[in-house]
């Protein structure tokens, strides 16, 4: 089965010199599945920068954008 995405999110803030807006909503745009462990990590950085990236029930896509 080929990786598909749905609902992707354009991030308007960066947040971080290393996390900028664009590179955000790249990653929000790639399958799971293709994510390097490098833009795993990216990812969970950018959690650690937000108010409520901790919170268990939201989706990432939600408190990034």
């Amino acid at each position: 089965m080929a990786a598909t995405t749905s609902g992707t999110k354009t991030v308007a803030n960066s947040l971080a010199p290393h996390l900028p807006a664009a590179l955000l909503t790249t990653l929000l745009a790639t399958p799971l599945e293709n994510l390097t462990i490098w833009q795993l990590n990216q990812i969970h950085d950018a959690l650690k920068r937000i108010p409520d990236g901790k919170n268990l029930v939201c989706t990432i896509g939600s408190l990034l954008v």
